[in-house]
Order: C-alpha cells, then sequence, then structure tokens
C-alpha cells in the first residue's frame, strides 16, 4: 500500500515542480528583457515617448530578480541560469556606471580631512595634477528643519569655506548658489577675506542672467574689485547692481580665463542652464561646462511614501504619481538641454571637461548623451554606488565630474559630509 501512495506524492511533486519552474522561467524571461531594456537606456529619447524615462529605475529590482533566479536554478542544478548570466554579462560596460567595486587603494581623504580639520600630506598635490569639485550648495540653506542631527559647523557657508580651504582645488563647479542677499550670509565677502583662498577668479551671474568676472583676492587692488561682463563692461562691484545679485551658477578657478559665457537651456525661470569658460591649464586650454540641468521638481516631504513604503492609502498613491509625471516632464525637458549641449560641444576648438549637477539617472539618455567620448571620474576610480543626492533616496548619482580622455582620471570621491541636498564630488586629473 505504501509504494502507491509514494508514488502519488512524488507525481504530486513533480507536477507542483514543473509548474514552478515554468513560471519561474517565465519569470526570469521578463526579467532578462527587462534587463535589456535598461541597457538600450541610451537610445531611448524620452522626447519620442517621456515614461521611457521610468526604465532606468528598474536597473536594481531587475538585477536583484536576475541574480536571484540564477541562484535558484543554480540550487536546482538546472541549466537555466544561464539566463541570467548571459544577459548581465552583456551589461558588462553598464554596471560600472551604477555600482563600483573597486579595490584601489585611494580612501576619502578629504572627508577625513575635513573632518579633521587639518591639510594632510597625502592629499594629492602636484604641478601635473588638476583638483576638481562639483557641488550643489543648495542655496545655502543649512542648517534647515529637515536636519535631523548637529554638525561640526554652524552654517552651509562655513563648510564651503572649508572645503575649498582644505581641497585647494584648481577648478570648482557650484550650483545653486547664492549671495548678497539680506537673509543669506554674505558668502563671497567670506570667501575674499579668507587667507586659505587668495587667488580664485569668479565667473558668475549677475540679476539679469549675465556672466561676469570677479577676483576675489582679499588684497585687491581698486581696479580688480571691478567685475568684467562679458561684453567688456566693469560695474563696481559695491554698486547697487551687485548688492542685489542672487546668483545661481558660479565656477571658481586660479587658473588664466581666456574666455567665458553662460547659456540659459529652455527655462527662463531657472538658475540653473549652461556656464562655460576657456581655462589655461599649464600648456593645455580646456573648454570647461559647469551644468545644470533641470530638476524634478520633488520635495522632500513627496518621497516619504518611497521611503517608508507606504504604498497602500489613496493619498500614497496619488503623491508617488504625481512624482512619476514630474520625472516624465522634466526628463523630456533635459533630453533637449542634453542636445543644446551636445552642439555646444562639439563646436569647442578645446578638450572638454563638465561638472555640474545633471538631476538624473546616472544611466539616462541624457547623461549618455552629454557624456559621449568623455570619462565620467566616477566610472574609473569611484566606489559603491556614489549617490550624490543627500536626501536618502537611493541610486542617486545625479552630479557628475566628465573629462577629455587625454587627461587621466586619478581619484574620485564623494564627500558624505551633509551640508546640502547634495554631496560634493572631489576629482584629480592629471595629464
Amino acid at each position: 500500500m505504501a509504494r502507491p501512495v509514494s508514488s502519488s506524492l512524488r507525481s504530486k511533486a513533480n507536477f507542483l515542480w514543473n509548474g514552478l519552474r515554468a513560471t519561474l522561467t517565465a519569470i526570469n524571461l521578463l526579467l532578462a528583457l527587462g534587463m535589456l531594456g535598461v541597457y538600450a537606456i541610451p537610445w531611448l529619447d524620452p522626447r519620442w515617448f517621456a515614461p521611457l524615462a521610468l526604465v532606468g529605475f528598474l536597473y536594481y529590482p531587475l538585477l536583484i530578480g536576475l541574480i536571484a533566479c540564477a541562484v535558484l536554478w543554480i540550487l536546482r542544478k538546472n541549466h537555466r541560469f544561464w539566463i541570467s548570466l548571459a544577459v548581465l554579462a552583456l551589461g558588462f560596460r553598464v554596471h560600472p556606471v551604477w555600482w563600483h567595486g573597486s579595490l584601489s587603494e585611494d580612501g576619502a581623504l578629504y572627508t577625513q580631512a575635513l573632518i579633521q580639520g587639518e591639510i594632510h600630506s597625502n592629499l594629492p598635490n602636484s604641478t601635473k595634477q588638476w583638483k576638481v569639485i562639483s557641488y550643489n550648495v543648495g542655496f545655502f540653506r543649512y542648517p534647515d528643519a529637515l536636519e535631523e542631527s548637529s554638525k561640526p559647523l554652524s552654517s552651509s557657508r562655513d563648510f564651503l569655506i572649508k572645503l575649498l580651504n582644505v581641497v585647494q582645488p584648481d577648478l570648482v563647479g557650484l550650483q545653486d548658489f547664492i549671495s548678497w542677499e539680506p537673509n543669506r550670509p554674505d558668502v563671497l565677502r567670506s570667501l575674499m577675506l579668507h587667507p586659505g583662498l587668495r587667488g580664485y577668479t569668479m565667473i558668475g551671474q549677475d540679476v539679469k542672467r549675465r556672466s561676469f568676472l570677479l577676483s576675489l583676492d582679499a588684497n585687491f587692488s581698486a581696479d580688480s574689485n571691478r567685475l568684467r561682463h562679458k561684453g567688456g563692461e566693469r560695474v563696481h562691484a559695491e554698486s547697487d547692481h551687485l548688492t542685489t545679485w542672487v546668483g545661481g551658477m558660479v565656477m571658481l578657478t586660479r587658473r588664466p580665463v581666456l574666455n567665458f559665457g553662460y547659456q540659459n537651456l529652455g527655462e527662463p525661470g531657472h538658475n540653473g542652464g549652461m556656464m562655460w569658460a576657456d581655462i589655461l591649464l599649464a600648456e593645455d586650454t580646456l573648454r570647461w561646462l559647469n551644468l545644470h540641468l533641470a530638476s524634478n521638481r520633488i520635495s522632500p516631504p513627496e518621497l516619504g511614501p518611497i521611503r517608508t513604503l507606504d504604498l497602500q492609502n489613496d493619498s500614497s498613491q496619488r503623491t508617488i504619481k504625481g512624482i512619476l509625471r514630474k520625472i516624465v516632464s522634466s526628463a523630456r525637458l533635459r533630453a533637449e538641454q542634453a542636445h543644446k549641449i551636445k552642439e555646444f560641444m562639439d563646436g569647442s576648438p578645446y578638450p572638454l571637461l563638465v561638472t555640474g549637477d545633471f538631476n538624473d539617472l546616472p544611466y539616462s539618455y541624457t547623461v549618455n548623451r552629454i557624456q559621449d567620448k568623455l570619462d565620467d571620474s566616477f566610472v574609473r576610480k569611484g566606489k559603491g554606488m556614489g549617490n550624490t543626492y543627500a536626501r536618502g533616496f537611493p541610486s542617486f548619482r545625479i552630479d557628475h565630474i566628465m573629462i577629455d580622455p587625454r587627461f587621466p582620471i586619478q581619484s574620485h570621491e564623494v564627500v558624505q559630509l551633509r551640508y546640502s541636498d547634495h554631496y560634493p564630488l572631489v576629482a584629480v586629473l592629471g595629464r
């Protein structure tokens, strides 16, 4: 009597496993197709069909799903594990854009130096190296009500000054900069008066969004305390014209500036766009672009349901739908901006350096369009996910430093000290 029962149980088990195997195979194939779609992102122009901008958000779920399927097939000693492995192998150039497992000896040198408050002898410092910072300072809003803990510095202005003093960068691209406004700290005067920050020249914007050049040397002469507009007009820095200036994008450099300018990229009310300068680096001339592309305009409270995985109630669902609509709309605008930027880059007579806040996923149509033949400092020398958005949203590496391959990237660091809704990037370039 036992044998028929055993046979019946075995038959039921086989039937169940066959059903599960068919289901798992179907899931595995769907995950594989989804990942292939992610790989195709550089060719999926969101201007054609804006929801394509959401494909990139599936990368990590698809990656986890493919790995899980591969493990299950291996445990069952089933050859279907090759489905996942083959698809993952096809993305060997894509995965390093999202995460990087570099085992290089370079540590968080600048982060530690900032914490300890001094410049260490092991920080890169050579005439054949150039240090570059890209940082969205968030209008110097810190401290604000959203910050949950005290910091060693009292304000984001003080952090920026300390960052510049410790790193001593050659090129600094800032976004969401503000100064000389009644309810904001006087950032520029603080920069001018700091003894460790002498010799910087600033390229900025006045209230009319005209680009200008201004020496920040604390020991400036009467003439050097005048800014030069793109058209050659000079305006005194203490005039009413400048005391109402609120900024937006700023470039700082200790290298000679040969030419400069600013271009709005289709957002008249936005303080971003494209600022550029031709910089003399030793025997090289570099065209440097500082970018601030269209924001998704997602407020921190809107991210609450996503962080807490509270997706059940109607309010959360409406909030999430609103976030998706914002992402789709801004992605279409960023794609248009990317084409304008690429056209400008193609006309450059010099090698290119790009810094800035792209407000987009690291593997997106916009980022790939702008990067094109440039090297990404994170892909070359970064670690982990490299997140630069400081409000806890995963996979948001939205700030970048990109350089012509003729300038080797020697290090890349995300300074994970939170004095803005972004973390600063520091890259060391060579020649």
